[in-house]
């Protein structure tokens, strides 16, 4: 009977120390407005930081999903078991990739590209998360369609 009750409180803690380490990781570094500006290795070394970040964010959504924590059944797919944590990682670590080319960019690159470019790469991310977990033919192709326009658009972008 305690079991549920274990995995919530996993879920919760996973959530909350995942958040607490993105929160810590932007609110203890420079602003990104200055470290686009900086000189290459100053840029270099804050890249690799965020690198450091995603690895391990990703080392610890790789362990969990080893558990049954986040499999989730997806029953108009045949009962197929989807990982749960796989789209999660992707969508807490690769807006984070996109924010890295932008910087890596210096002052070439505009100062709304620090926005956009993780913004759509979230966008793409959250609307094929909600294809692939909605139940119905319509709604999964529009959530796929707006995904794919997302992806042209962040395409044309980082050119």
């Amino acid at each position: 009977q305690f079991e549920e009750g274990s995995r919530v409180a996993q879920i919760f803690s996973g959530c909350f120390f995942g958040g607490l380490a993105m929160w810590l990781m932007f609110a203890n570094s420079n602003k990104f407005s200055f470290v686009q500006r900086a000189s290459l290795e100053k840029r270099l070394s804050v890249c690799c930081y965020i690198c450091t970040y995603v690895a391990l964010f990703s080392t610890f959504f790789n362990l969990l999903q080893l558990t049954e924590i986040d499999d989730s059944i997806l029953p108009y797919q045949d009962g197929y078991t989807m990982d749960l944590c796989r789209p999660i990682e992707w969508i807490c670590t690769c807006p984070l990739l996109q924010l890295i080319l932008v910087i890596m960019g210096g002052v070439k690159i505009p100062s709304w590209r620090r926005w956009l470019m993780p913004g759509l790469a979230l966008a793409i991310l959250v609307t094929g998360l909600a294809s692939t977990l909605s139940p119905n033919t319509p709604l999964r192709v529009s959530f796929f369609a707006v995904s794919c326009l997302a992806f042209a658009v962040l395409f044309y972008f980082n050119k």
